[in-house]
Parts: C-alpha cells; sequence; structure tokens
C-alpha cells in the first residue's frame, strides 16, 4: 500500500497567509486557491480588490498544477502551437489551465497539493505563487529537520 502526503487545512492557511503577503509586494489583490494532491478544493481566500470574475480561474490553476504535477506557467509553454502539449488545455472539457499560476506544492519530494493565483497579470500571478510556495517548502523542510 502507497502513503500519500496531502496538504490539509492548517497547509492551506499557511499557504494563503504567505501568498497574501507576496500579493501585498506587489500591490495586486489576488484570488488565491489551495487544493490537496487530488485536487479537492481546501481553501479559497478573495483579496480585497481582486477580481471577482477569475476567482474559478484560481481554483482550475490549483486543481491543474496538482492533477499534472506541473506549474501551469510551464504548460503554457509546452501548449503553444507546433509543441507537444499543443491542445492540452482543450482536454479534460477544457478544465485545463495554462496560463501562470498554478504551482505544485512538494513535500518530502511528493507533490501534496497545489495553490492557484489569478486577478494579475499571468506574470504576476505566477511570482505570488511561485514565492507562497517556496515560503511554505521552505518552511515544511526546516520543521522536518527538527520534528
Amino acid at each position: 500500500m502507497k502513503q500519500v502526503t496531502m496538504l490539509d487545512a492548517a497547509d492551506a492557511r499557511l499557504l494563503i497567509e504567505f501568498a497574501i503577503g507576496a500579493a501585498d509586494m506587489l500591490s495586486v489583490p489576488q484570488n488565491i486557491a489551495v487544493v490537496d494532491a487530488s485536487g479537492a478544493l481546501l481553501a479559497f481566500h478573495r483579496m480585497d480588490g481582486a477580481k471577482p470574475y477569475t476567482g474559478d480561474f484560481a481554483i482550475a490553476k490549483a486543481r491543474t498544477a496538482a492533477g499534472l504535477h506541473a506549474p501551469t506557467e510551464r504548460l503554457g509553454e509546452i501548449a503553444l502551437p507546433g509543441q507537444r502539449g499543443f491542445g492540452l488545455n482543450t482536454l479534460r472539457s477544457g478544465d485545463v489551465a495554462i496560463l501562470g499560476g498554478g504551482v505544485p506544492v512538494t513535500v518530502s519530494g511528493a507533490v501534496a497539493g497545489a495553490i492557484g493565483i489569478s486577478s494579475g497579470t499571468v506574470h504576476q500571478d505566477a511570482d505570488v505563487a511561485n514565492r507562497a510556495v517556496q515560503q511554505f517548502e521552505i518552511q515544511a523542510a526546516s520543521a522536518q529537520t527538527i520534528g
């Protein structure tokens, strides 16, 4: 039997805190979604001023990053015409997000979930997601060495 490491509600709250901090540094209010390794939504937060319509985008980015174990920014690059992943975004009834802002969260080398960010530019969304995940993974690694 295989054990699977998954983010939990406490992890989701922490990721949201880190994302809010990163978004505040850029002065870009964001929609923030956190999912577990199966893509199930653990938490969602819309910062004041974030575009309401893009909340669903944040959730789709998180689910895509968790399900495909890849940042959505990278998926966008391989989904361009002529690339090996062309048409990827049309799979699963168009539920695959290929805009930057979805980043998997790894714990002990395994994908435990993902975060999705949406409301800024694609570059800003990816930047906030990457910063939040990096901060979370550093904290998780230091907690493992202590315990």
